[in-house]
């Protein structure tokens, strides 16, 4: 298991991929600019 870090993580490829890395077991730390629009 990894740990990825993952900036613009809360539309477009950011989000795919950080859902993608979440689903296979990694940990995920993930940034976006404007944290209210994120989901969880």
């Amino acid at each position: 298991m990894a740990t990825v870090l993952i900036t613009g993580a809360n539309r477009g490829i950011g989000l795919e991929l950080t859902q993608r890395y979440a689903k296979a077991g990694n940990d995920v730390i993930a940034c976006c600019r404007a944290p209210q629009k994120a989901d969880d």
